[in-house]
């Protein structure tokens, strides 16, 4: 079939390996015998959307003829008809010079005009723990550094695949979004597994190359492990939040999960709990023995607190010889009563320094949230005078918010006859009727 006379491309469709002409509304008026084929014995299909097929390929193509209906003329290579083609696209006129249609050739690429990645330095890649790769819309093909291939666990020969299937699974939706939303370019931190199974954090980066004509052809992009850098800032956080002495938090770790716990506890209606506890006497253990048992000795008492609580309770020390536990999902505060007497129980038994086994004595202030506040100053500054309210009455108690005592105080000692003595406390701490734990102010 040919058009009309003043359509003359005959030459045309007869030395191109494929040739076409549409019209405005670009249904195809014409092709060569080679295009023809391609659909034998069935008829060729008469739109463009049609002829290359239904999918990413045919929009792209659909979209540079219509660019050529705008008087452009479009070079692209495209992945159509199981090979990759230079597609020529110019508007087709008449007489007059009006555009009256388009007018279509495509040929297969020779190897040599295939895109040739960007030229890397291995060396400089190794150094910078860095990797790059090239991924060809046309030839839907992805094409690694050996940084790429080296950072991913693979060997220089490897065969990538997806580079998508090597995001972590908890990270894949984090990635897919930020570059669904991101345009052209986007950057993202997310982590990894390595083709061996090893975890890493790697920073991304890619950009889209597009044509004179504004298609989308290539995207670059680069892929930096982050991970020594990950690990350092981890540390950081720990070293702020955390008490050097004992591991335990600090202040500033206290605050914030003593923030989150009380928002929860408002959110699921149940309570949450601070137990302020001061050593009684520590003092007297440094005169005795020095400042080194002084310190494993709150090491120890550390070690007790933690061992002695959930894994959803947070224990901090706020400095000296002042510890505070934050206790989670509580049903009610006789339970926050219980988990402080359960506290003050295991603290009856002396503690093992060394060759020493030294008493303890601990007096504890307990405050529940929302009874004795909702705040984190309020809840601290209730527990600390509930605290000192045990201490005034002879120490080794529990007082809450509201005053009163749940547990008797122990007689005194002296740390000075503990010398190398294992000493009980069996039979000496007395718990009375337990109490109602509503706050009278």
């Amino acid at each position: 079939m040919s058009p009309g006379g003043s359509l003359c491309h005959d030459s045309v469709m007869e030395t191109q390996r494929f040739a076409w002409i549409t019209d405005n509304y670009l249904n195809v008026l014409a092709l060569n015998e080679a295009l023809a084929g391609q659909y034998r014995p069935q008829r060729p299909p008469t739109k463009i959307a049609e002829l290359w097929g239904e999918n990413e390929t045919c929009d792209l193509i659909s979209g540079a003829h219509r660019c050529a209906l705008e008087g452009k003329q479009i070079r692209l290579e495209v992945e159509a008809l199981g090979q990759v083609l230079l597609f020529e696209l110019e508007p087709l006129r008449s007489p007059a010079g009006e555009i009256v249609g388009t007018s279509g050739r495509a040929r297969p690429v020779e190897p040599t005009e295939l895109p040739v990645a960007a030229p890397e330095d291995p060396l400089v890649e190794e150094i910078a723990q860095l990797g790059s790769w090239r991924y060809e819309y046309s030839a839907r093909a992805l094409q690694p550094s050996l940084g790429l291939l080296r950072l991913l666990g693979l060997p220089p020969t490897g065969d990538i695949g997806d580079i998508r299937a090597f995001d972590h699974p908890e990270d894949r939706s984090l990635v897919r979004s930020t570059i669904e939303a991101s345009g052209d370019t986007y950057e993202v931190e997310h982590r990894i597994i390595r083709h061996d199974g090893e975890q890493r954090y790697v920073r991304e980066r890619a950009t889209t190359i597009r044509d004179a004509h504004g298609f989308s052809i290539a995207r670059v992009g680069t892929m930096l492990d982050i991970t020594a850098i990950k690990m350092r800032e981890s540390w950081l956080r720990d070293l702020a939040n955390v008490d050097t002495l004992t591991g335990l938090g600090n202040r500033r770790l206290l605050e914030e999960r003593l923030g989150a716990a009380i928002m929860r506890s408002e959110r699921f209606t149940n309570s949450c709990a601070v137990l302020f506890i001061d050593i009684d006497d520590f003092k007297s253990v440094n005169d005795t023995y020095g400042h080194a048992v002084g310190d494993a000795y709150l090491v120890e008492f550390a070690l007790r607190l933690a061992r002695n609580v959930r894994a959803s309770d947070t224990v901090t020390r706020l400095a000296g010889d002042e510890f505070v536990i934050v206790l989670e999902d509580l049903e009610n505060e006789r339970a926050a009563a219980e988990a402080a007497e359960k506290i003050a129980a295991v603290l009856r038994e002396p503690l093992a320094v060394g060759a020493l086994n030294i008493e303890v004595r601990a007096s504890i202030g307990l405050a529940v949230s929302p009874r004795d506040g909702e705040s984190v100053k309020e809840l601290l500054e209730r527990a600390d005078l509930a605290m000192y309210e045990a201490k005034r009455r002879g120490g080794a108690g529990v007082g809450i918010g509201g005053g009163r005592l749940l547990a008797k105080k122990v007689p005194a000692w002296s740390p000075t006859s503990l010398d190398g003595k294992i000493s009980s406390l069996k039979g000496r701490l007395r718990y009375g009727t337990r109490p109602n734990v509503s706050h009278s102010s």
